[in-house]
């Protein structure tokens, strides 16, 4: 977690009027109905004269897949075609403030993964073969890759001995023995015991079987494509990382070596989970004491929604449509925000078709959307974007009790501070939500401590030092 003078001092700059609380810098580059186009066969013409007018764009009935893509949301698939109609059967079910998101995507066919040959570790590269696509955020890019098409195979290099050793310590297995074992416990294989350290028989079984095992089930190129479009509509706008902060809420993650909240950002540096942690989760191994993250609530629906709280966002996302019984049953706050998330802008009766499936999951969600952990502004979000189609089951949840009533709230709230609460209760006409008073308390001494923080810098600013 970070929380520096530059990301205060943007504030009085650049101080967003639709969320309270500080904006963060950016993160650096690495990190209802399916529609299927509607193509016709279209006689060739004579080529029209340098004096003809300019062509209209094709009919909306008449559109290639590349065209409507292009036209709709100026993402050109030319780099791999194959990733047209399932890309444009997920965008179909999502409403416009995620499409923005989405909007000038780049396709990049790619070979292998992130770090190719050149990994710094065994883990490393066992992740880098296992990937199928990935999200660059810096540069807006899903690149997909052989894998996607292929199925994962291990390419990399033989690993020295010394490449082996380490890893098989950091697994915390006392040799390559075990680690065959155990590959064969959680694959179903029956790989001898007496391979030779680094045969890649073993290792190949980890990179083929571990997407697999992370994810539930073989998926297919669109689900693969709902996983890595969730990266986007968490991160690619996410100047203030709040949409990470927000939904590492929901299971308590947190990252350890600082002692704070999840954010994404890991002792001022925007990270993924360390590559070994994958490795633990495919072969039912803790995730170790040196993770960068931990979550404090076990509310995975997958073993890579386990991973890290961008995985998780990702993997809610892609089983919302994928299997969204798993994920309710295991989250149903994450199956209702995500939920909100991809339909919001969304005319109400539209959220309300696309909530209908689920509906015995919207008690126990909301249930868990209130509860004290969980980011207070993202429950209200949620709750007033969903609106009234989460009653009635939701109705036994609701309190219009004052919000300034809350016990333990801190003295002498500024005015903007209290402004900033009022939004965190939501009127939906014959029900009204708020947060409990734990939850209001946290966020009032989050805020109050962050206008502090800004009059500080203010003053900092102000005086002669700085002029």
């Amino acid at each position: 977690m970070r929380l520096s003078s530059i990301a205060i001092a943007s504030t009085l700059v650049a101080c967003s009027s639709t969320d309270p609380r500080l904006p963060r810098q950016a993160p650096p580059s690495d990190a209802v109905a399916a529609i299927r186009p509607v193509s016709a066969d279209v006689p060739s013409s004579a080529a029209p004269s340098p004096d003809s007018p300019p062509a209209a764009t094709p009919p909306v009935a008449t559109r290639t897949c590349a065209e409507t893509l292009l036209a709709d949301l100026n993402i050109d698939v030319s780099p791999e075609p194959r990733v047209c109609e399932p890309l444009l059967r997920v965008t179909s079910t999502l409403g416009p403030t995620a499409l923005d998101e989405i909007r000038d995507l780049a396709i990049v066919r790619g070979g292998r993964g992130r770090c190719g040959d050149q990994c710094p570790d065994l883990a490393t590269a066992l992740m880098s073969d296992a990937a199928l696509a990935f999200y660059r955020i810096g540069t807006h890019e899903l690149h997909v890759l052989d894998a996607a098409f292929d199925g994962p195979r291990w390419r990399s290099p033989p690993p020295s001995p010394a490449a082996v050793t380490a890893y098989i310590s950091a697994l915390g297995l006392p040799d390559w023995p075990a680690l065959v074992a155990r590959v064969n416990l959680v694959t179903g294989l029956a790989l001898p015991t007496d391979l030779s350290p680094g045969a890649p028989a073993v290792l190949d079984a980890i990179v083929v079987h571990g997407p697999r095992l992370l994810l539930g089930r073989e998926v297919d190129l669109e689900g693969i494509i709902r996983h890595e479009l969730g990266h986007t509509v968490q991160l690619r706008n996410d100047v203030t990382t709040w949409a990470v902060a927000e939904w590492a809420t929901l299971s308590g993650w947190t990252e350890p070596a600082d002692a704070e909240p999840a954010d994404g950002y890991v002792k001022g540096i925007f990270a993924n989970e360390r590559p070994i942690v994958a490795s633990r989760l495919v072969l039912g191994l803790p995730r170790g004491d040196d993770a960068h993250y931990a979550p404090t609530h076990d509310t995975f629906a997958t073993g890579y929604a386990a991973f890290d709280p961008m995985e998780d966002y990702a993997e809610a996302l892609r089983l919302l449509r994928d299997d969204p019984t798993r994920l309710g049953e295991a989250a149903p706050a994450k199956l209702l925000t995500v939920l909100a998330n991809t339909m919001h802008g969304q005319p109400f009766a539209s959220i309300a078709l696309a909530l209908a499936p689920h509906r015995r999951f919207i008690e126990p969600g909301v249930r868990a959307l209130l509860a004290p952990h969980v980011d207070a502004f993202l429950t209200a979000r949620v709750l007033r974007t969903l609106g009234q189609s989460i009653l009635p089951e939701a109705a036994p949840l609701a309190d219009a009790s004052p919000i300034l009533h809350a016990p333990d709230l801190p003295p002498d709230l500024p005015p903007s501070v209290v402004a900033d609460l009022a939004t965190l209760v939501v009127d939906l006409g014959t029900a009204t939500f708020r947060p409990t008073d734990a939850a209001i308390a946290v966020s009032a001494r989050e805020l109050k401590a962050r206008w502090d923080s800004v009059q500080e810098l203010q003053k900092l600013i102000d005086s002669p030092e700085w002029q």
